[in-house]
């Protein structure tokens, strides 16, 4: 169970929740059709060691069929992280177009979109996560001799902490629009620390910022994604905190933005791809991608 005060590696708890997101890029890259690229995805799924998570076998596991609630689970990770994925991107791209010239992603886990998207002359990129997490992270990067149109820089705190006054203390400026990203992040936070992040980064987030992250609805019974965590090897109770009801689209809309949201099911539909998994209510339709603009 988790406790507020945890800590965790690449290939346990929160940790491996990084590893099956991208676990689900790297399958969705290699798949036909593809709606993302992700080239560094499968690498880093490879260098954590656990063979297990490995594309080549996940796909072997699709083509024997012989484990409906496996296929089921793949299906469901490739096609929300394929959904997200490039909801994220577009709307990164279209703020870092529009002026947004620093990019924080706080949870950045293994995103490794400091060195996908096409950013913008003097765009800087800042991730915040764990020390731990950073460090896996880099390593691979840096093996793989990795380039980036963006100054990255790497911020190393734990999100429970004072990130805010890290992240300026490694150059971060309050008063630049700035394009901030939480994905993946608020299902894991209490009720309470969910408002105290969006207030944190209002209060460093100008006029002509954007912020942008998923969240469970409040009816979302996070029970529902079980089968998913336990067929790669997660407790669902190793990774949820009691996190209680938050409304952060209405809290928002209250204190200085203006919001806007799509369900990951519904995103599919629109980039032309369906999944049974996704369109039914076990989590499609369940979890929102919001991108919201300060006024």
């Amino acid at each position: 169970m988790r406790t507020n005060d945890d800590q965790w590696s690449i290939t346990d708890s929160v940790g491996r929740t990084a590893l099956l997101v991208a676990l689900g890029r790297a399958l969705e890259t290699r798949s036909d059709a593809a709606l993302i690229s992700d080239p560094y995805a499968a690498q880093f799924v490879a260098d954590s060691g656990e063979t297990d998570l490995a594309p080549e076998r996940i796909e072997a596991l699709l083509d024997a069929d012989d484990d409906p609630a496996m296929t089921r689970a793949i299906d469901l990770l490739r096609n929300m992280m394929a959904a997200r994925t490039q909801r994220i991107d577009a709307a990164l791209t279209a703020a870092n177009d529009d002026g947004c010239l620093q990019v924080v992603i706080l949870a950045s886990g293994l995103d490794a979109r400091a060195y996908r998207l096409p950013w913008r002359p003097g765009t800087t990129v800042f991730e915040v996560d764990q020390p731990a997490v950073l460090e896996f992270k880099n390593q691979t990067l840096e093996r793989l001799d990795a380039t980036t149109r963006a100054t990255r820089i790497t911020v190393a705190c734990d999100l429970r902490e004072d990130w805010l006054t890290a992240l300026t203390g490694a150059g971060f400026r309050s008063d630049r629009p700035t394009v901030w990203l939480c994905e993946g992040l608020l299902p894991y936070l209490t009720s309470a620390d969910q408002e105290r992040l969006l207030t944190t980064i209002g209060t460093a987030a100008p006029v002509g910022s954007t912020l942008v992250f998923d969240v469970p609805r409040a009816s979302f019974d996070l029970g529902q994604m079980d089968f998913q965590a336990q067929a790669f090897g997660v407790e669902i109770d190793e990774l949820m905190l009691d996190v209680g009801e938050f409304a952060a689209q209405d809290w928002l809309e209250g204190n200085g933005w203006t919001t806007g949201s799509d369900s990951i099911g519904a995103l599919l539909t629109s980039y032309g791809r369906s999944s049974a998994v996704l369109t039914d209510d076990t989590a499609g339709d369940a979890i929102d991608l919001v991108v919201a603009q300060r006024r």
